[in-house]
């Protein structure tokens, strides 16, 4: 919520120092139902940060109009719901045509959802902004010069950057832990695309890295993260880690009991999630009640 209220404030000081007196559209365009894109979801995100725009900084949107343009679709997934957008682009533009004064649009809506939003701004010459998606696709201005998105990392964008990152440190020798495919199925694709992004990648330039690769599964009764961390620690002092954030919590305790914590090592964890579970890793736990050094 906080950055669609920065993003509002930020378009309503421009409006308003820049356009004058011209009105400003507020337009959300928003598909469905889905507990992380749709409508019930993110509408009362939008309502709450103008309401909090026009509390703190009173008349600084006042000469501008908020419409909701909203489809009811049942999309299954991204994909799914990407291929109906271009029905909601049409009645955008229908909408945009009838109302007066400068339009900026908002969409929620997942990356394979906005993209054709964003070539329907660009070819009318108005301001979409995201405030979930990302994709590597979406830094091509060209294609995208009216598309601004507040939106973390895209998938795409995490294996090119762990490579250049690991280049940047001369870091060539790393330890991947992927978690099984089989378990949390909501993010086991994110896991599993990534784990596979990374032999691909990596293994493109195997003459520079050496990298080892463990699979396990979190929810084994036999699981033993101290055991994959000695086998990473007598191969590697970068580890990549691929699982869920409260697992990412148990290795890193893990690592603190086997003194892996201080800067010899680096831990890297790509997020999967835009809004990640607000832990702390280190944070002790009933499991663990030692003191927890700051590095």
């Amino acid at each position: 919520m906080g950055t669609v209220y920065l993003k509002v404030f930020v378009l309503g000081l421009v409006g308003r120092i820049c356009m004058g007196s011209v009105e400003v559209n507020f337009v959300m365009l928003i598909l469905g139902e889905d507990v992380n894109y749709g409508y019930f979801a993110t509408a009362p995100m939008y309502d709450v940060a103008l309401l909090r725009v026009d509390q703190q900084y009173p008349g600084l949107i006042s000469n501008s109009s908020i419409s909701v343009l909203y489809q009811s679709q049942d999309a299954a997934d991204c994909a799914q719901a990407g291929a109906a957008m271009n029905n909601v682009a049409g009645r955008m533009f229908d909408l945009i045509s009838r109302k007066r004064g400068f339009p900026v649009l908002f969409s929620p809506g997942c990356s394979l959802e906005v993209a054709p939003l964003a070539d329907f701004a660009r070819e009318m010459d108005v301001l979409l902004i995201a405030s979930t998606s990302a994709d590597a696709s979406f830094a091509n201005r060209a294609r995208y010069p009216t598309f601004v998105s507040f939106g973390p990392t895209g998938q795409g964008g995490h294996v090119p950057s762990l490579k250049r990152f690991l280049r940047k440190f001369a870091w060539t020798t790393v330890t991947v832990f992927c978690e099984s495919m089989a378990n949390y199925l909501n993010v086991a694709s994110f896991f599993g695309l990534t784990c596979r992004s990374i032999k691909a990648l990596i293994a493109s330039a195997s003459d520079e890295f050496t990298v080892y690769y463990e699979d396990f599964d979190s929810r084994s009764p036999k699981v033993n993260f101290r055991g994959m961390l000695e086998r990473a620690k007598s191969q590697s002092r970068i580890i990549v880690i691929e699982t869920r954030q409260d697992i990412v919590q148990k290795i890193m305790i893990e690592a603190h009991k086997l003194k892996m914590t201080a800067e010899e090592y680096v831990f890297i964890y790509p997020e999967p999630n835009r809004r990640p579970l607000d832990i702390s890793l280190l944070k002790p736990t009933e499991e663990f009640t030692g003191e927890v050094e700051n590095v």
